[in-house]
């Protein structure tokens, strides 16, 4: 067994309207299918995204052109089979009702690509292939009918599967709940994965942009592109799949750098110009062969008109100092003691992030800051137990036995105050 795994390619991006990235969404691409061919894989997966929108240009569609017949060129030089490259549709690929086929639809019929389509006339109907000694089931982004397909599909597979030992991949196109940054509508939760999981060997999923995995068979790469700064610091790559187990690969791709700084003490636009030549010279520049893509936020109390700031100003002291292709910067006001600043979550969960507030909540409201560490974990796992369906009962026994073994503990630590305490004041007479 051997095969790659990614998503989320968003070809025909143009961000920040600059054909730079247009151009580097393409060549992550490309590198991803060249580490296939490299590394002899028997079949490439794409689960979903492989387009930015569904109506592309020309230029879009010969960029998936050009990679996909490449590689086949590749292999018959090579004197060896064609690679397939496996693909089910997601939300960014579908086609519009108007149209009845999308673009990979086209890319299939000239034999670039397997697309995998098992949604027809509003019914499900399981499409697969088989490669090797794997079985690859795929299933189209479904949105909100994800759920109710669950036990469907699972039913579906093991009809399907009676009587065949192959190792089981089936690839949708979801989002996991608890494994984005922010609460994102029609989520599904580990708990309505169950019934896969008799059944499926390997759960390759795309649609969120950061890498996640679960339980030794739910496997979501990411984006390899930064498709929005808000994604900075989250880990992304593709899986290479061998026998020995799942092995998350990362390419190079243009680098992005994110500064803050703390504006309130600021009183003029000229103390402005000089906290941000502050800023950028106390980082060391970006050291790649591709120009790197810097955003400033500037947060905090702004004591002094807007209108008065010169963004263009700033934002070539970024540009200079870092040989930018796109620098840009952000003025966000806020007082809010619990605003939680972009520059304070680089790299962390959701559950990290809720966490992180829950904490500083309790430090200061006083009354439990010595308990902070449990009633912080207490109450993530209560929300966990809750999005797992367990009966409320339940939860508010579990949570209550938790207080009251801080209650106790608070009135052991009190005891053991007090024991050191003379049963009398001073300048008292016995």
């Amino acid at each position: 067994m051997n095969f790659i795994h990614g998503s989320d390619f968003h070809l025909g991006y143009v961000q920040y309207g600059l054909h730079e990235r247009f151009v580097d969404f393409a060549t992550t691409f490309k590198a991803f299918i060249t580490y296939g061919l490299e590394n002899n894989v028997d079949f490439i997966l794409i689960a979903g995204d492989l387009f930015e929108k569904r109506n592309i240009n020309a230029p879009t569609y010969l960029q998936a052109y050009k990679v996909l017949s490449q590689l086949q060129d590749e292999c018959k030089s090579l004197g060896r089979a064609p690679i397939p490259v496996i693909v089910i549709e997601g939300n960014h690929d579908l086609a519009y009702q108007r149209d009845r086929n999308s673009w990979l639809q086209i890319l299939e019929s000239q034999g670039m690509l397997r697309l995998l389509k098992s949604t027809e006339n509003n019914s499900l109907k399981l499409d697969y292939v088989d490669v090797g000694d794997c079985r690859v089931f795929g299933v189209g982004y479904l949105g909100a009918a994800t759920m109710q397909s669950i036990p469907l599909i699972a039913g579906d597979i093991q009809k399907i599967n009676q009587d065949v030992d192959r190792f089981t991949v089936l690839t949708m196109h979801f989002g996991m709940e608890e494994q984005a940054r922010s609460v994102v509508a029609g989520e599904i939760p580990y708990s309505a994965l169950l019934p896969l999981r008799e059944c499926v060997d390997y759960l390759a999923l795309g649609h969120y942009h950061n890498q996640y995995e679960y339980d030794h068979w739910v496997y979501n790469g990411g984006s390899l592109e930064l498709f929005s700064l808000n994604e900075y610091g989250l880990k992304k790559g593709f899986y290479h799949v061998t026998d020995s187990g799942a092995e998350l690969v990362t390419l190079p791709t243009r680098p992005f750098k994110r500064l803050s700084g703390n504006i309130s003490s600021v009183k003029t636009p000229s103390e402005l110009s000089l906290l941000v030549q502050s800023i950028v010279e106390s980082e060391t520049p970006v050291d790649s062969k591709l120009s790197p893509i810097v955003e400033l936020t500037l947060w905090g109390n702004l004591n002094f008109p807007k209108k008065d700031v010169s963004l263009p100003e700033l934002r070539e002291m970024v540009r200079k100092r870092f040989g930018c292709l796109y620098a840009d910067v952000h003025i966000k006001q806020t007082n809010d003691y619990y605003t939680i600043h972009e520059s304070d979550i680089i790299g962390m969960s959701r559950e990290q992030i809720e966490a992180k507030i829950l904490r500083e909540q309790i430090i200061q409201d006083g009354r439990y800051k010595v308990y902070a560490k449990q009633v912080v974990s207490d109450t993530v796992e209560a929300k966990k137990l809750a999005l797992q369906r367990i009966n409320e009962k339940e939860i508010i026994r579990w949570l209550k036995q938790s207080f009251d073994q801080i209650q106790l503990h608070k009135k052991h630590a009190q005891e053991e105050n007090n024991a050191g305490v003379l049963p009398f004041m001073r300048g008292d007479v016995t």
